[in-house]
């Protein structure tokens, strides 16, 4: 008696297993993907080599306010809408230098009303800005950090109000 419910434990067990290839609710399951077909070619010794953007911005992503730089790439980008107000974030890499970078963001955020404010002790690659309305503060923030002398990984975030990205 034993040996026949063990039998038919491991036959239900062996049977639960196996599978026709088609999920619970019909639908076939995805092939696997290997790692070597789904990840980019990253270039010589696994640096990222920044030319066309696999990535594409996210889907309402204000890019007349947070506009990509020339030869960059798009690792990541986000956009959030809640009680008025806007989140986007952009994650980009990029060969240029740190110093060229903040120059380039300075100048597109001067020019839409954002005031930089004093960059803290330390934190040559990052800088804050603000710009103050009727709506209330709105806020950018760009960091750069290079790593072994790679490329430049850019990370700008903004909260601004939703009716100023229109």
């Amino acid at each position: 008696m034993k040996k026949t419910l063990l039998s038919a434990a491991a036959l239900i067990l062996a049977a639960a297993g196996c599978s026709t290839g088609a999920g619970a609710d019909g639908d076939s399951p995805s092939p696997p993907v290997s790692p070597a077909a789904s990840a980019p070619d990253s270039g010589a010794a696994g640096s990222p080599t920044p030319t066309a953007s696999p990535v594409a911005l996210a889907e309402g992503f204000p890019s007349g306010l947070i506009p990509v730089m020339d030869g960059s790439e798009i690792l990541s980008s986000t956009v959030d809408r809640a009680n008025g107000m806007l989140t986007a974030v952009l994650v980009e890499s990029s060969d240029a230098p740190a110093a060229e970078i903040l120059a380039f963001y300075d100048a597109r955020l001067v020019a839409q009303g954002f005031a930089a404010t004093e960059a803290a002790a330390g934190s040559p690659s990052s800088r804050d800005y603000l710009r103050n309305g009727p709506g209330g503060p709105e806020t950018v923030n760009i960091t750069a950090i290079t790593a072994d002398g790679g490329p430049a990984t850019v990370t700008v975030g903004a909260t601004i109000l939703a009716e100023s990205a229109k």
